[in-house]
């Protein structure tokens, strides 16, 4: 009976500390002192804890929702929606994906450059990234690089370009979609390059290409700013080659375009 007893008043313990920690997260210091909960009974205790553990996990979730709508993500996609295998990226080095998915190299201050043609699933893979990243803790900045562009070139016309690169600079992880599609002036260019110079070594910068990222390089203004921009996006990162891989779109299109023939023959069938 004794050690029944004293069992139960350790279950109570840890249950009270465990309540206390929950309020602390919760930034609410007077309600977790911890011996405002002793002495309560068990069953009491463990209510209270689950309500508070349902609860927690609500607020995590709008923190999450908010934060991910504040990136520029307006969906969130997990890591089981991007399926391949051995023979989906033929090019592409053995691991690299895996090794982008765990987001490791983005606590390693590393970078990642996704490479290929469209729809072979590079926006879905940095969206998984991001999303994974923004639940870790980090904060993430999503934009496509043309809209990086327009703002750069907006930000300088409207004086507040100092306050438009430090955003760009201070997020944990910056994801610039369609890197290729994006076309730079001078200034603009200088800009962009502030940026990167700023995120070299400090943060994570994800890179999506449709085409080659050299070309485009070659293709700003001087000559010395698109070798800086490539040293930057280079130096250091995860490539992914998914160049050689199906389109993705097409060919689930054309699943269901089939899946749809075949339904309308059996419905066709069954009338006959």
């Amino acid at each position: 009976m004794i050690s029944k007893q004293a069992g139960a008043m350790d279950d109570a313990a840890a249950a009270a500390e465990s309540i206390s920690g929950i309020f602390r997260a919760m930034k609410l210091p007077k309600l977790a002192d911890t011996d405002l909960y002793l002495g309560m009974p068990l069953s009491m205790l463990e209510n209270l804890h689950g309500a508070l553990c349902e609860q927690q996990s609500e607020d995590d979730e709008k923190k999450f929702l908010n934060r991910m709508k504040y990136a520029g993500i307006f969906r969130e996609r997990a890591a089981d929606t991007f399926k391949w295998d051995d023979d989906t990226y033929p090019v592409a080095e053995p691991g690299a994906i895996e090794e982008a998915l765990s987001i490791g190299f983005i606590r390693q201050l590393r970078s990642l450059i996704v490479a290929g043609p469209p729809g072979a699933g590079k926006t879905l893979l940095a969206t998984i990234i991001a999303c994974k990243a923004i639940r870790a803790g980090f904060s993430v900045h999503y934009r496509t690089a043309h809209d990086i562009a327009t703002e750069l070139r907006e930000a300088k016309s409207g004086k507040t370009l100092t306050g438009c690169i430090k955003k760009l600079q201070a997020r944990d992880v910056l994801v610039v979609e369609d890197v290729t599609f994006a076309t730079f002036d001078k200034p603009t260019a200088q800009a962009f390059i502030s940026v990167m110079d700023k995120r070299y070594g400090r943060k994570t910068t994800i890179i999506t290409s449709n085409g080659n990222i050299n070309e485009w390089a070659a293709s700003f203004p001087d000559g010395a700013m698109g070798s800086a921009v490539l040293g930057r996006f280079y130096e250091d990162a995860i490539l992914i080659n998914m160049n050689g891989a199906e389109d993705m779109r097409l060919k689930k299109a054309k699943g269901r375009l089939c899946g749809s023939r075949a339904g309308s023959g059996d419905e066709g069938g069954a009338r006959a």
